[in-house]
C-alpha cells in the first residue's frame, strides 16, 4: 500500500517506478509485493548469500547506489 500511494502522489505508473533497497524481507519483497521492478544494493545490509537464500527476487542487482545513475 505504501509504495502504490508513493507512486499516486508522484503521479507515476508502476511501469515507470524502481524499488531500490539493501534488505530483501523488506524493501525488495516490497516492491515485488507492489508489482513493480526492483534493484537491491549490495552497499548495505544484504549480501549475494542472502540473494541465493531469499525469495524475494529482484529484478536488477547493483554492487551500490551510484550504479543507479544513468549518465548522458
Amino acid at each position: 500500500t505504501m509504495i502504490e500511494l508513493a507512486l499516486k502522489a508522484q503521479g507515476l505508473n508502476k511501469e515507470d517506478a524502481i524499488f531500490v533497497g539493501d534488505r530483501l524481507y523488506t524493501d525488495i519483497a516490497s516492491g515485488c509485493n507492489a508489482g513493480i521492478d526492483t534493484a537491491f544494493v549490495l552497499s548495505g545490509e544484504g549480501t549475494l548469500e542472502d540473494l541465493e537464500k531469499s525469495e524475494a527476487k529482484p529484478t536488477y542487482v547493483l554492487k551500490d547506489i551510484g550504479e543507479c545513475i544513468v549518465k548522458d
